[in-house]
């Protein structure tokens, strides 16, 4: 039997091999994660429309009384999507702004919307998110590069590959994606309607 410092040290240069190639290590993982789209928007300028403010506002009810988002508990991270560049989107933050202030937590926009896989692998990695629900709120057109991203990194199933849309609907302000996961992997994929708003879509 070899002794035991020379197995933590395959261990530790397993840990170092997987983190050289992506490969994720599932020594902790998120309970679920949600995606949300980021509110209605303006015509032009990069800040939320009156509807936009006001469905930033009913989020706060929604994950105070939602059963399906609040499974395990109030999110322990939101991330929103930082902008690209001076004068870039804002909408994500400020759609999770009421229900960071209401949940006392800091706003993560260390992401721009583009670094999707880079925000999976934060997800993925934080032993402070095992076991929690996790907030993600960002542009349509990244969203599903987002869920896919996260999918992909234990290697999930292909039935979960297979069940996350290809796109976001340009008009669908009101809809929320639930990966859940467990073991590290991604086990299902959900997509509800908030019914926030009136227009919202019902199922």
């Amino acid at each position: 039997m070899k002794p035991l410092y020379f197995l933590g040290k395959r261990i530790s240069l397993g840990l170092m091999a997987a983190a050289l190639l992506g490969v994720g290590t599932a020594l902790a993982a998120p309970a679920q994660v949600i995606l949300i789209r980021h509110a209605e928007k303006q015509e032009t300028g990069p800040e939320l429309s009156e509807p936009g403010f006001k469905r930033a506002q009913e989020l706060v009810k929604f994950f105070k009384n939602e059963p399906a988002v609040g499974r395990y508990g109030a999110p322990v991270v939101i991330y929103a999507a930082a902008p690209k560049n001076e004068g870039g989107s804002i909408r994500s933050i400020q759609t999770v702004t009421p229900l960071a202030r209401a949940l006392g937590l800091r706003i993560d926009d260390s992401f721009t919307r583009g670094q999707t896989n880079k925000l999976a692998r934060d997800i993925m990695e934080n032993p402070a998110y095992d076991g929690r629900m996790v907030l993600v709120c960002w542009q349509h057109t990244n969203l599903p590069a987002a869920a896919l991203a996260l999918a992909e990194y234990n290697n999930s199933s292909q039935a979960v590959h297979a069940a996350i849309p290809l796109a976001w609907p340009d008009q669908a302000f009101d809809r929320v994606w639930l990966l859940d996961l467990s073991g590290g992997k991604v086990v299902s994929f959900k997509n509800i309607p908030q019914r926030l708003l009136p227009g919202d879509s019902v199922r």
